[in-house]
């Protein structure tokens, strides 16, 4: 009796062992699963790692970038040299507005009327011979208005100010309607930002400077002198704060004598 409790007292611890090594090669299978699937996730982000590296190698030397269904990607040429800065920016597209500006007084044929510089300032437009305005008047000519409206056209898409300059030339004037050349230069000067105001722009980015007779570019002895000093500039600012002050401190230094009073002139 007792040989047979202790045959089956063996056989239990028998199964007992057999459970627990199943249960040990079971967790040891799993593990091995676990690593051949890690194992086998390094392997295929190692392939695409460098797939990757390689079309980087192709983009920085500025070769075609071959795909997996064999078809090419171009890639653009390298940018050499430094990106231009904001302000070389705007003085490009001063000069291009420049350009612009003198194409359409060819196009309209007054070219040798209209002149057009690229200064520290900005753009700077001058109208001579008295193309806006008949002598010692402040209304704008008819055959402007052509001009006027492409300069208009042009400056509605772009956000600088602009300053309206209004000059004469040495003859002095007193009538009903102007009583110096200070107030013809005036007139004329605000006459024009009416007129680009009246054509929907902001009347916010315009001023108007008057000078009278004391800023010529020609000597007012002659016939053509005097016209070549009855004119009206536009200069289109630049947006730095640094360049409007140096435009407010050489208004500043303008200062000129009296002059004497006379009929006609302008």
């Amino acid at each position: 009796m007792s040989r047979r409790r202790g045959a089956a007292h063996e056989s239990g611890e028998g199964a007992g062992m057999m459970r627990w090594l199943l249960t040990y090669a079971d967790m040891i299978t799993l593990l091995m699963v676990f690593f051949i699937v890690l194992y086998a996730v390094s392997q295929v982000d190692k392939a695409r790692y460098e797939v990757l590296m390689k079309a980087l190698k192709q983009v920085l030397s500025g070769q075609q970038v071959v795909t997996q269904t064999g078809g090419t990607i171009p890639i653009p040429p390298p940018v050499v040299g430094k990106l231009p800065t904001p302000s070389q920016v705007e003085q490009q597209t001063l000069q291009k507005l420049a350009r612009q500006i003198e194409q359409a007084a060819a196009q309209q044929g007054i070219s040798s009327d209209v002149s057009v510089t690229v200064a520290a300032q900005g753009v700077r437009v001058s109208f001579r011979n008295g193309i806006l305005f008949d002598l010692g008047k402040a209304t704008i000519r008819p055959e402007s208005y052509q001009i006027l409206d492409s300069l208009a056209t042009l400056l509605s898409g772009m956000p600088n100010d602009v300053i309206v300059e209004g000059y004469t030339d040495s003859t002095p004037i007193d009538t009903p309607e102007y009583h110096s050349n200070w107030d013809l230069s005036a007139i004329r000067a605000t006459r024009v930002i009416e007129y680009f105001v009246g054509k929907g722009l902001n009347p916010v980015r315009f001023s108007a400077q008057a000078y009278s007779q004391y800023r010529p570019v020609q000597p007012n002895t002659t016939a053509y002198g005097r016209q070549q000093n009855r004119r009206v500039d536009l200069v289109i600012l630049k947006s730095t704060t640094a360049d409007l002050q140096k435009i407010l401190q050489e208004v500043q230094k303008t200062n000129g004598p009296p002059q004497q009073t006379v009929k006609g002139g302008g």
